[in-house]
Formats: C-alpha cells, structure tokens, sequence
C-alpha cells in the first residue's frame, strides 16, 4: 500500500473517531447565509409567529447514518427557524417583518407567516466519497402555514428539501458545524421558496 493512500485511511480513520459518542452544540450563525434575501416588493408587513414553545424547540438527534451514530446534535432549531424566516419576509415585503409569539389580527399585517420544521434527518455519508471523506448530508421538511390580515388560512404547504450536500471533507474537528451550516443554507432556500409563492397567491387574490 502506498503512502498517500495510507495517509487518506488514517485521516478517515480519525475523522471516524471524532465522530464517535459525542455531543455536538450549535447555534444560530447568520454568516453561514452568504446569499442576500430576494427583496420580492410584496406591500405592508408580514408578521413571523412562532409560540413560545416552538420558538425555544431544541433539535437533539443522532445522524441516520452509521458513520457517526454514536453522536448527537443538539441545536435550537426554533430559534434558527425565527431568524431566517424574519431574514427572509423582511427582504420579502415593502414594510418588512415583525416577530411575535401570538398572531395579532390587529396590528394592520398583510401577512402572518407560521414556519415550522417538521423534518430534519443528517447523515454522514462516508460510502459516497469510497470511505476516504465525509459528506454532510441532511433532508428537510418545512411547514408553513399564511394567515391573511383576519386570521383565514390564506395558503398552506410543506417543502421538502430532498437529499442535500454539504461540504465534503478529509478530516474536521468540527463536523456538526458543517451539518449546522447545511441546515441554515437549506431552511433559507425552503423559505424563501414559500416567500415566492405566497406572493404569487397574494397578487392571484388581489386579481380575483
């Protein structure tokens, strides 16, 4: 066996055992967005809820992939859900966006958005890369649920985000982190999809 091939198994080899009966934390990082919000000119305000519970919902799984599944990550997935969805509709509507823990039916809304991540699977797929790197890798479904200014559910659909990559890597230190990093990038993806159509189903409301 040659050297660079001997390097590559003993960096995976490690990579393995930092992924071994761990805890990973993470949190909220608006850096790992590098893509500025569509400012989509949708008029007045929107108004993001989520109830205090689901604004303080912690994520704490293990990924589903062998490689890995010792470990656990825990990160406060409605915390992240608030903030890319205030990033989002804030970009989107004219008058920007507030927060709130209940719908307030009379503070003059255009729109009052309820998102919620209703899935969240990670895997560590070591087999994609024939066992010398690590591929983050997760499936995401997003809910989201838009009030109309008198509380009538005006659109409702989940996005699903499929299988989708991270960064592929020899050997991290931090591997959840780049599992974060995913996480963020595809829940602001779903949601601004769901921005995008529920413009279109405004301006098909204002039409009719």
């Amino acid at each position: 066996m040659n050297k660079p091939i001997r390097r590559n198994i003993a960096l995976v080899a490690f990579s393995v055992v930092l992924l071994s009966g761990c805890t990973y934390k993470a949190g909220y990082n608006p850096s790992y967005i590098s893509t500025a919000p569509t400012k989509l000119g949708i008029p007045g305000k929107a108004l993001v809820v989520l109830e205090v519970g689901e604004e303080q919902r912690q994520f704490s799984e293990s990924p589903k992939s062998f490689t890995g599944g010792g470990t656990t990550l825990e990160l406060p997935i409605g915390e992240i859900t608030k903030q890319i969805a205030l990033k989002v509709f804030t970009a989107a509507f004219a008058d920007g966006a507030d927060f709130r823990n209940e719908a307030d039916l009379t503070g003059g809304y255009k729109l009052i958005v309820k998102p919620r991540v209703s899935r969240l699977d990670y895997y560590y797929n070591q087999l994609k890369n024939l066992g010398f790197a690590i591929t983050p890798q997760l499936e995401m479904e997003l809910s989201v649920m838009m009030l109309g200014p008198d509380g009538s559910v005006i659109f409702e659909k989940t996005y699903n985000s499929g299988r989708e990559d991270g960064d592929t890597y020899m050997i991290s230190g931090s591997p959840a982190e780049k599992v974060n990093k995913l996480i963020h990038i595809t829940l602001f993806k779903l949601m601004s999809s769901a921005a995008t159509d529920v413009q279109a189903e405004l301006q098909k409301n204002t039409s009719a």
